[in-house]
């Protein structure tokens, strides 16, 4: 079920298209769109970015739960900033959307990660997923091809055999394996650390069955080169970890910086 965005806004931008003539005003927007995280609070989300972009330049932020409406934005304006997964950027690329990524998040340092597929220890093999529940955050689709992708063509059968499990965050995957409430989880291999932290107990009952290929952590994305505008925007960016506020902005899409692309 699609969460409804709490945004004042929001629907004329869903519904009127009047959203546009609403920020004809304004500066650079920040369009954000995240398959592979499960955001409770798209209001909180904007306030806080909203009051941080406004004091560094007049600039908007406008978070969206659903991709189809996302990559509309996408295709009806030529400037402004796009953040998304590595994962929605090749989806996009690939049908020729010429997004390039100009900032890359980082988190401890690291602007790449991979998916782990973890499980009990009662489950050997890959095969002994077969009508199971897979608990991860995110879409569906991205989940899915998450799975796709660690399986292999070998064992690409199952997953029309595994039901998935639709949770907030990878923490939250993994807990639902020690719960019982799925047999396997799909997280970043930072959710695991975490837990391991938290909960070293469960965390001993896990063993990793697969892993996915490294990929960037969240992305900014421009369609063209950045004109003056865009490009003081990305800088802001760049530049919020540099502040407290921005930092703590920063969590809440779960990185804690962002890195320059050479």
């Amino acid at each position: 079920m699609k969460r409804i965005l709490p945004v004042f806004f929001i629907f004329s931008v869903f519904i009127t298209g009047s959203y546009w003539s609403a920020y004809s005003n304004v500066g650079s927007i920040i369009y954000f769109y995240n398959p592979e995280t499960n955001i409770n609070n798209f209001a909180t989300l904007k306030t806080a970015f909203d009051t941080y972009l406004v004091n560094h330049g007049g600039y908007y932020f406008q978070p969206f739960d659903s991709r189809e409406n996302f990559e509309a934005v996408i295709k009806e304006k030529k400037g402004d900033i796009y953040l998304l997964s590595s994962w929605h950027l090749k989806a996009l690329q690939q049908k020729n959307v010429p997004l390039k990524i100009a900032l890359v998040g980082t988190s401890k340092g690291n602007t790449m990660q991979r998916k782990v597929l973890s499980t009990k220890k009662d489950i050997a093999d890959v095969t002994m997923l077969k009508n199971t529940v897979v608990a991860g955050a995110g879409s569906e689709e991205y989940i899915h091809s998450v799975l796709k992708q660690i399986l292999g063509k070998e064992q690409e059968a199952l997953l029309k055999d595994i039901k998935i499990l639709i949770v907030p965050k990878d923490i939250d995957a993994i807990m639902a394996v020690g719960f019982g409430m799925a047999s396997a989880a799909i997280s970043a291999e930072s959710g695991l650390d975490k837990l391991a932290m938290i909960n070293p107990n469960q965390f001993r009952e896990l063993h990793s069955l697969g892993f996915s290929e490294k990929d960037y952590l969240l992305v900014a994305a421009t369609l063209k080169k950045p004109e003056q505008q865009e490009a003081e925007l990305l800088e802001v960016l760049r530049k919020m970890s540099e502040a407290d506020a921005g930092g703590e902005n920063l969590k809440l899409l779960g990185i804690d910086g962002w890195r320059a692309m050479q």
